[in-house]
């Protein structure tokens, strides 16, 4: 099902990689230089750590040291609109606010994600993991907002407590799927500060409703059962999350 106007503002393609041997950080430079005519903002990935010791017999005397590592690169489109963060021992692909259909979406960013791997040379895959951050603006008439006409999966309040209503709260859930093969999935769901809208008077509630679905997998990288994974599980396990946890007057939002 696609709407017109859907409340997704990030969608983020994601996997873990594992590696024989010792990473050579000039994959990365690589990588990035070869991405820069389509991605010209370039980020460092930074690891900040240290050690602290000292001799229980002279605790006056203590040694410390820093460690600042080069994890990788965070690339950005011109428009800001796709941002590739290449790893050395992951990838992902987001897409911020133009999300158009899943084919246009996957297709980009596996595109982006067999040019890391040929760069990079990953090994095995370790995680298969898609997140879709969704905006709901919930409307709202100054004073109360009946969320159950909208969400069905949102925090309640006692029947007996007529005179309390949810301001904002947050929620995290983690579930399993009995269908799509282990897939798992974290919820994160929020609700902020009432907002106007930019074409009248009125006011919404903006609804966050984060689904991220993920397979623990060990599989070589150019094996094709990712595509599957990613399309006929983790994305329908995300759907199925999403559309069933809605109103159908949610729905009359996004057209």
């Amino acid at each position: 099902m696609t709407f017109p106007n859907p409340p997704i503002v990030e969608a983020i393609f994601h996997l873990v990689v594992e590696r024989d041997g010792e990473f050579e950080p000039e994959m990365l430079d690589n990588y990035v230089d070869s991405m820069a005519k389509e991605f010209p903002d370039k980020q460092e990935n930074r690891l900040l750590g240290g050690d602290i010791s000292f001799d229980p017999s002279n605790v006056s005397v203590m040694t410390s040291s820093v460690n600042n590592i080069l994890q990788g690169y965070t690339i950005c489109s011109s428009d800001k609109f796709s941002i590739i963060q290449a790893n050395s021992n992951s990838f992902s692909f987001s897409k911020l606010h133009s999300y158009e259909t899943w084919e246009a979406f996957y297709s980009k960013a596996n595109k982006y994600w067999l040019k890391y791997l040929d760069t990079t040379s990953a090994n095995r895959v370790k995680r298969l993991s898609l997140r879709y951050i969704n905006r709901i603006k919930i409307p709202f008439d100054g004073e109360s907002c009946a969320l159950e006409d909208y969400i069905k999966l949102a925090p309640t309040v006692s029947s007996e407590s007529n005179d309390l209503s949810i301001a904002g709260y947050f929620m995290q859930m983690s579930l399993v799927s009995k269908v799509h093969h282990s897939s798992r999935a974290i919820i994160n769901q929020t609700i902020g500060l009432p907002e106007n809208n930019v074409n009248d008077n009125s006011q919404y509630l903006p609804l966050i409703f984060d689904i991220e679905v993920f397979q623990d997998v060990d599989i070589d990288p150019r094996d094709d059962v990712i595509e599957s994974i990613f399309s006929n599980d983790l994305r329908q396990f995300k759907n199925h999350i999403f559309f069933n946890n809605i109103t159908d007057k949610t729905k009359e939002l996004f057209v």
